[in-house]
């Protein structure tokens, strides 16, 4: 009878998640299709030579910081606090009470990250020559002084987006996701603006897309906090033939306004914020290794650097649909989990959340491995982007493919450490994976061969965040046996399935791509390139499934119950 009662929250909870997960799919898809067609007006507008070099350079720092900030990696560090903090038994008294917790806190919080955030922004806009010169350190002096320019239009994003993800973690503490979801879509389309701006008005490319960047990020900060203020409205002056009056021992909210009041809003903000620097270094990992990607690729020749942002952000569609969406939705419910010390069913749904992510991550790799190149053609060989960029972007996107599923395992790990209050471990796991990209990188940059040097930092990303993998979930393990409970079991039958189905995905979306390509030369292909990429991933869905199915693999015929289950409702 115990474990069915430690099932029924973690069989709750799985539901819950997937049907956040699920809502912040739609919303991430449609964000990502919108990042696509920046970076195709981008591709078009600059290619892959030295002003493109110099752009993405400019753009890498503040790029990281949109991934920490304004994507959910500050926000789930905050989060977790917050529902820490805010967490109480169901019902009216505990939203209630989440009310006047948050209210005062939101307020504490936003004024004390606002002063860190002005200074630090100052701070990066007067080191900014320094700054371009450890991002890129293999360019000359004129490609570093353009990029100077470029980050001193980028860099006052450092503050929108931080204050966009203090919002994002607000909503998300409260079990809001589709606004903070809704936000990279609003910072696209300020982007698309300026660049048809760019293209349309004859400004200059480049500056023009930097200022887009901190454009779109103070409307997702404007977005964000407009939703706030209606949801957190400051406190209500009561009416004067009201029985209820605040100060009455009858008033049904006088206790938890006296218990609200006894906390000391300031000590708890400065409390939360002191847990972000190490928090945000083990979510930065994954691009902490492509900024040290993109230092050891500015040394291999000109259009290397954007070669690597190009392949990066085709990477972006599949890890925002699995990766990120899942672990943005499970991490509310394992904070609370976390904080009714049920780690039984804590464990449960780690478990469910990971095993989910290999289940879309491993097609998503072998799918991506047969139509990358023909992506690539397809979306960016435009305008300026010749030949030879396309070719160089293949090879990086190929080169981050092995490391596409520990960076999605990587977002549910961190979610389940931060609801354990286990930041420091993601810290240090980090700082791994930073030193393993550089080193791997540097050997590799030295070993492969000429042709084949552009694979050499993303190869490097790519072990840099399996090592990552390895050491997160060694921490969860040491973390859940101290609280008595046993990690969740790897089914080595459930990942073999997994993975059969993953390479029967790719190998049909290959032999479709060749086949369609041996009919193009032999003058029998009517179809353009396009319907040959809707064929060939059709054909891969279609052995993905159909192999699951004849192995009769449990995830797949959960998940469809779990579907069915939220369709009836």
């Amino acid at each position: 009878m115990p474990d069915r009662v430690c099932l029924q929250p973690a069989r709750a909870a799985s539901g819950g998640m997937l049907r956040t997960a699920a809502l912040l799919g739609g919303f991430t898809l449609g964000s990502r299709l919108l990042g696509l067609a920046r970076d195709m007006g981008m591709a078009w507008l600059l290619g892959g030579g030295a002003a493109a070099d110099a752009l993405v350079a400019a753009m890498r720092l503040p790029h990281v910081l949109r991934r920490l900030l304004g994507e959910g990696s500050l926000s789930m560090t905050l989060t977790a606090g917050l529902v820490r903090r805010s967490h109480g038994p169901a019902g009216d008294a505990a939203e209630k009470r989440r009310a006047h917790v948050l209210r005062p806190l939101a307020s504490a919080l936003a004024v004390r990250l606002g002063l860190v955030l002005v200074v630090l922004t100052v701070a990066g806009l007067l080191a900014a020559p320094w700054l371009a010169s450890a991002l890129a350190p293999g360019f000359s002096g004129p490609e570093t002084a353009r990029v100077t320019d470029l980050l001193r239009l980028c860099l006052p994003y450092l503050l929108t987006a931080g204050m966009a993800a203090l919002g994002m973690a607000l909503l998300h503490s409260m079990g809001i996701f589709w606004l903070p979801a809704l936000s990279p879509a609003l910072f696209n389309l300020t982007m698309l603006l300026f660049t048809a701006a760019a293209a349309l008005g004859g400004w200059p490319p480049a500056p023009t897309l930097a200022l887009g960047m901190f454009c779109g990020g103070l409307v997702q900060w404007l977005a964000q906090w407009l939703a706030l203020r209606r949801l957190l409205p400051g406190e209500a002056s009561p009416e004067p033939g009201s029985p209820h009056l605040p100060g009455r021992p009858d008033h049904p909210d006088r206790g938890i306004r006296a218990q609200a009041a006894r906390e000391n809003s300031g000590r708890v903000a400065w409390r939360c914020l002191a847990q972000l620097p190490a928090g945000l270094l083990g979510a930065a990992a994954p691009q902490l290794a492509m900024l040290a990607a993109m230092s050891l690729a500015s040394g291999l020749g000109q259009g290397q650097v954007a070669a690597l942002y190009y392949a990066e952000r085709l990477l972006e569609l599949p890890l925002g649909l699995v990766g990120v969406c899942l672990g943005m939705a499970s991490l509310p419910s394992l904070s609370r989990l976390a904080a009714e010390r049920n780690f039984p069913a804590f464990a449960g749904q780690l478990g469910t959340a990971l095993r989910w992510t290999l289940l879309f991550s491993l097609p998503a790799a072998a799918g991506l491995w047969a139509v990358g190149p023909g992506l690539v053609d397809a979306l960016l060989r435009h305008g300026a982007f010749d030949d030879r960029a396309a070719h160089e972007t293949g090879l990086a996107l190929w080169a981050y493919l092995p490391g596409l599923p520990a960076f999605a395992l990587n977002r549910s790990l961190l979610a389940a450490c931060n609801a354990l209050g286990e930041t420091r471990r993601t810290a240090v796991s980090a700082g791994w994976a930073v030193a393993m990209t550089l080193a791997a990188g540097t050997v590799l940059g030295h070993s492969l061969p000429t042709l084949w040097s552009s694979m050499a930092p993303a190869l490097a990303v790519s072990l840099g965040l399996w090592l990552q993998t390895c050491l997160l979930w060694r921490g969860l393990r040491l973390a859940l046996r101290c609280c008595g409970q046993a990690a969740p079991a790897a089914s080595w039958r459930v990942l073999a399935q997994q993975a059969a189905a993953a390479l029967a995905a790719g190998t049909a979306a290959a032999l479709v791509v060749w086949a369609a390509e041996a009919a193009r030369m032999a003058a029998c292909w009517w179809g353009g390139q396009w319907s040959a990429l809707a064929l060939a991933i059709a054909a891969g869905l279609a052995a993905w499934l159909l192999c699951l199915v004849v192995l009769g693999n449990e995830d797949l015929a959960a998940l469809t119950g779990r579907l069915r289950e939220m369709r009836a409702k």
